[in-house]
C-alpha cells in the first residue's frame, strides 16, 4: 500500500493532504519539494530518501529540512511545497493463490 503526504502553503487550515493506510513499522520515504521566491525563481528537489522512518520522525524531519531551504534561499519564500510517498512491505504469507493437490 502507498501512503503519501502532500503540503502546501496554499492549502485551506494548512493541514496536510493525506492519502492511502499509514504503515506501521519505520519504512523508507521518498521527498519531493519545491520553493518559489518573489524574484520568480522556484527551487526544486525530487532525489532525496530518508530512510527507515516512522509517520511522526518523517514529519519533525521535514520540519527541519524546510527550514534548511528557506535559510538556504535567504527566508524569502512565497510558496512551499512538499510530498512524501512510502512504499508498504510485501506480505509474504497470503491467503489464497495457488492450491496444492489439484491434478
Amino acid at each position: 500500500m502507498t501512503y503519501s503526504i502532500f503540503y502546501s502553503t496554499e492549502m485551506p487550515n494548512d493541514t496536510a493532504k493525506v492519502s492511502g493506510r499509514l504503515p506501521r513499522k519505520p519504512q523508507r520515504w521518498l521527498m519531493e519539494w519545491l520553493v518559489k521566491t518573489p524574484d520568480g525563481k522556484t527551487h526544486v528537489d525530487n532525489s532525496r530518501t530518508i530512510q527507515r522512518a516512522t509517520y511522526d520522525e518523517v514529519n519533525a524531519i521535514m520540519g527541519a529540512i524546510i527550514d534548511d531551504i528557506k535559510a538556504e534561499i535567504g527566508d524569502l519564500a512565497t510558496f512551499i511545497s512538499y510530498r512524501l510517498t512510502c512504499h508498504g512491505g510485501t506480505k509474504k504469507h497470503r491467503k489464497g493463490g495457488k492450491r496444492r493437490g489439484r491434478a
